[in-house]
């Protein structure tokens, strides 16, 4: 017994084997709506686990050193505002007092000039800490990327083995944080 079944490009050909299983048609179950299967196919649904980049996993350890760096950096800048209060109102005196360029005190001042200098110095140290900050993403994008491609569990598991072994190691050098910090 053969059927055939013609196409644009290609004829199939089928075999119906009376004795055995493949011969029967499989029966399909009557029509439900809002099944459960049907639901799944037409609906996709996203998936539990989306790896992007922004999911990164952050240890306490990184939290702690971001918390950190916050404090310097706000320090600094409440430091600068209030040098910066004091210059503005020495300079709108000395335009009070009728003056039209730079006093020459301000010219001299020892704090201003390196207040300019310090200004000068951070702004291409902010320029290295962008592009370090640019690479340190780009490197951990891809270590993320590297360690979604060879999984063979998940990456929950994958983490805390990696954390494990980081801790237990032999000789490990934590840098010992002052109370004053935490």
């Amino acid at each position: 017994n053969r059927a055939f079944r013609h196409s644009k490009e290609y004829a199939c050909l089928r075999l119906n084997r009376s004795d055995s299983d493949s011969s029967t048609l499989s029966k399909k179950p009557p029509f439900v709506r809002n099944a459960m299967e049907r639901r799944s196919v037409r609906m996709k649904r996203p998936s539990v686990k989306s790896f992007g980049a922004e999911r990164l996993i952050r240890t306490s350890l990184d939290l702690e050193l971001d918390l950190q760096a916050s404090r310097t950096w706000h320090n600094q800048l409440v430091q600068e505002i209030s040098v910066l209060k004091e210059l503005k109102e020495q300079l709108e005196q000395a335009q009070g007092q009728g003056e039209k360029e730079l006093p020459q005190w301000v010219k001299d001042d020892e704090r201003f000039r390196l207040w300019l200098r310090h200004v000068e110095k951070r702004k291409t140290e902010h320029k290295c800490e962008l592009k370090a900050d640019k690479m340190m993403r780009a490197a951990a994008k891809d270590v993320h990327r590297l360690r979604g491609q060879s999984r063979k569990e998940p990456l929950e598991v994958q983490s805390f083995r990696e954390k494990m072994a980081f801790f237990t190691r032999p000789r490990i050098n934590i840098p010992t944080l002052s109370a004053d910090d935490v």
